[in-house]
């Protein structure tokens, strides 16, 4: 099973800001696991959400603001 990460760890390798992965967990824009005292983030869901995106021809260098429809990343 994947590590879980925290959100400034996914930020890390998503390079953005904190706030940005805050931001797309609100608006369930991104893949992230609900935990009573918390979120995380798998590796694997987050590269399975980045190589969607790609797939739809949307970009995903990392740093840039992406915006996912997880109904689409699933």
């Amino acid at each position: 099973m994947d590590e879980l990460w925290t959100a400034e760890e996914a930020s890390q390798y998503l390079r953005v800001h904190k706030e940005t992965i805050y931001r797309w967990v609100t608006r369930r824009q991104m893949p992230f696991i609900k935990l009573p005292h918390g979120i995380r983030f798998r590796r694997s869901d987050i590269d399975r959400w980045l190589a969607k995106r790609s797939s739809l021809g949307r970009p995903v260098r990392k740093g840039l603001y992406l915006e996912a429809n997880l109904d689409q990343a699933a």
